[in-house]
């Protein structure tokens, strides 16, 4: 089944007097609980999930929906659960299924899990650019080569090492094995994927600092491939999952030529279409699919005042990229995920993050990323920038706005310096 089609099934529970949960909290269940409201004129009766810093809280861009704990929500003997995340789907069904008793019935999109010591993002990714594939983007992260390989044979080489991982056919390569998200998970008995992060070379019109993506050179970048071909190739050998999200980083993304051919066909499947963009120009069709089909926006501001941002990305266009943002917010089904990167000595102080908190805040925005391992541990284990960190966090959490959770940070470092921002709030 397709997104659409369980929508529809949802509807006629809700309709039917039946409690419908949507699991976890996050960018994914926010908009499916808009394409409830604004297709069906129907709410869900809320979100699980087992962040203690999100129970019993609002989602801001939805009124009248709270967050209740797994624990909470299995009481109501008769409610049913919809699970939709990248990264987290295939451990919330085996909880919710193994260790909460949970019929598989009352899971609206439940597949068979087993439980495998295993690296979850082998199980759920594909990081696919130009030269090489992988399987995240942490550290160290191994990489395979396929820019000799057609696109079939590219497909089919992912495929069989990640599966021969999987199956413990091949080891475990090192770099993963000893990285901390490594561990005993629930996966897929079927194998499909979640998610496929398109990393393909593209241009830029911002000049970050800390990125590389600026390359004048590759204005109007063109080559053989076509996106959604590799989607194609997925699905013919079954590695899709039902629930399926595509993230497009590829420089700009929406100053792309080949991002129309990928917006339709994302759209006609109800893929969730995960775009990075710095939202300095308005892509007319990203927003036209957000009004069709689920999309989220991942925007890097890592400032709170127009001259901080001017120096950080090397362009004077604040206002006009707020402008740009607010007119895609008036799309029904996109959700926003604002970034902030500490940058040492420009963004970290307390009048950028106050303003970065104040605009998310006027946004109703529901999820944030704060970032700082990128600057090499030095900065991010001084006290100055814990303490930014702690409150860029504090106030985000003041307003009902959540925080990026362990499972979507970068390395070892930034997981613990994360909990030792919260103590033990986290889990």
């Amino acid at each position: 089944m397709i997104l659409e089609e369980y929508l529809t099934i949802i509807n006629r529970k809700i309709k039917a007097g039946i409690q419908v949960f949507l699991c976890p909290a996050c960018m994914e269940t926010v908009i499916v609980a808009k394409m409830l409201i604004n297709e069906y004129h129907i709410k869900p009766t809320g979100f699980c999930d087992n962040d203690i810093r999100k129970k019993g809280k609002n989602i801001n861009s939805i009124v009248g929906l709270k967050i209740l704990s797994f624990d909470d929500a299995v009481k109501e003997k008769e409610a049913v659960f919809f699970v939709v995340s990248p990264h987290n789907s295939a451990e919330i069904i085996g909880k919710l299924v193994n260790e909460l008793n949970v019929s598989k019935e009352r899971i609206i999109n439940y597949q068979p899990v087993e439980k495998r010591e295993i690296c979850h993002l082998i199980c759920q990714d594909f990081f696919i650019s130009n030269k090489v594939f992988s399987f995240c983007c942490m550290k160290n992260h191994p990489t395979y080569n396929h820019n000799l390989l057609s696109l079939n044979e590219t497909i089919s080489s992912l495929y069989n090492l990640r599966n021969n991982i999987i199956n413990y056919v091949e080891p475990i390569p090192d770099n993963c094995s000893n990285c901390y998200n490594t561990k005993s998970r629930y996966i897929y008995k079927s194998r499909k994927l979640t998610s496929v992060n398109f990393s393909f070379v593209g241009w830029c019109n911002y000049k970050c600092q800390y990125c590389s993506a600026h390359r004048p050179e590759l204005k109007n970048y063109k080559s053989g491939f076509v996106l959604e071909e590799y989607l194609i190739e997925m699905e013919k050998r079954g590695m899709l999952n039902d629930i399926f999200s595509v993230l497009y980083a590829v420089g700009e993304p929406t100053l792309n030529e080949k991002r129309f051919s990928l917006y339709e066909y994302c759209g006609e499947r109800k893929y969730f279409m995960d775009v990075f963009s710095n939202c300095s120009v308005f892509d007319q069709s990203l927003f036209d699919l957000a009004h069709k089909s689920p999309v989220i926006i991942r925007k890097s501001f890592d400032a709170g005042t127009p001259e901080t941002y001017a120096k950080i990305k090397g362009v004077n266009c604040y206002y006009k990229m707020l402008d740009n943002v607010r007119c895609y917010l008036e799309a029904p089904f996109l959700a926003l995920n604002p970034k902030y990167l500490f940058v040492p000595g420009v963004n970290d102080n307390e009048t950028d993050i106050n303003g970065f908190v104040k605009m998310c805040e006027q946004m109703k925005v529901d999820f944030v990323t704060p970032v700082f391992s990128i600057m090499g541990d030095e900065f991010e284990q001084s006290e100055h920038a814990q303490k930014m960190f702690k409150l860029l966090v504090d106030e985000l959490a003041k307003r009902n706005i959540f925080t990026a959770g362990i499972d979507n940070l970068f390395d070892k470092t930034e997981n613990n310096l994360y909990t030792k921002s919260f103590g033990n709030t986290v889990r």
